[in-house]
C-alpha cells in the first residue's frame, strides 16, 4: 500500500495545506533536517502520513516547498533595471525592510542544514540571493554615478550585505539580551549604511 501511495499523482497544494506547510517551516528551524522522517514531519504538522503523501513524495519536496514560499516573497526585491528617476536611498531602505519581513523566523542552523544536505534547494536560495545582491549593485552604482552615494568598492559593499542577510538577520535571537528585534537590527544597519554612503 505504501508503494502505491508513492506512485499516485500529487495534488496541487491547497490553501489549507499551504498554511500547515508554512507552520511546519518554523517548527523545523532547529532540527537536523536530514534525520527527520516523514513520520516525524507528520507528528509536527499533526497531519496523517496519507495527508502528507497527498502533496509530497519526499521530505526534500516538503523542504523545497517551504523554502520556495520564502523565496517567492524575496523575489519582489529583485529588480533587473532601475528607472531613470529612482530614489536610490528609498529603494535601498525598502528592499532591506522587505527582506527582513520575508526571512523573519529563519535560523542560521536551518540554512546550514539545507546547504549541507540539500544542495538543489540551496542552489535555489543562492540564485535568489544573487539576484538581490545584483539589485543592490545597481543601486550602489546608480547612487555613486549620480553623486547621491560616496564612492566605495561595490564588491566590498555587497559582501557586507550578503553577510548581514545570511548571518546577522538570521541570527537576530543573538541580540535578545540587547532587547533588539529584527526590525531594530535592520533599522540600525540601514542607519549605518545610509550615513556612510550618503554625502
Amino acid at each position: 500500500m505504501g508503494r502505491k501511495a508513492l506512485d499516485t499523482e500529487r495534488k496541487e497544494l491547497s490553501s489549507k495545506a499551504q498554511i500547515w506547510v508554512r507552520e511546519l517551516f518554523y517548527k523545523v528551524q532547529n532540527e537536523k533536517l536530514d534525520k527527520l522522517t516523514l513520520d516525524d514531519l507528520a507528528i509536527l504538522t499533526q497531519k496523517s502520513k496519507s495527508t502528507i503523501y497527498t502533496y509530497f513524495k519526499t521530505k526534500e519536496e516538503i523542504y523545497a516547498t517551504m523554502v520556495a514560499m520564502v523565496l517567492n516573497d524575496l523575489k519582489g526585491v529583485v529588480i533587473e533595471e532601475l528607472s531613470d528617476d529612482v530614489d536610490v536611498v528609498s529603494l535601498y531602505e525598502q528592499s532591506l525592510l522587505k527582506i527582513s519581513d520575508s526571512i523573519e523566523g529563519i535560523s542560521i542552523h536551518f540554512l546550514e542544514e539545507i546547504q549541507t544536505n540539500f544542495p538543489r534547494i540551496w542552489n535555489h536560495i543562492k540564485e535568489v540571493t544573487d539576484g538581490i545582491l545584483s539589485t543592490f549593485s545597481l543601486i550602489y552604482k546608480r547612487g555613486m554615478e549620480t553623486g547621491v552615494f560616496a564612492n566605495f568598492n561595490i564588491a566590498l559593499l555587497l559582501a557586507m550585505d550578503n553577510s548581514f542577510i545570511m548571518n546577522i538577520m538570521t541570527d537576530h535571537e543573538h541580540f535578545k539580551e540587547e532587547k533588539l528585534s529584527l526590525k531594530d537590527i535592520v533599522s540600525q544597519y540601514l542607519h549605518l549604511r545610509i550615513k556612510a554612503l550618503t554625502k
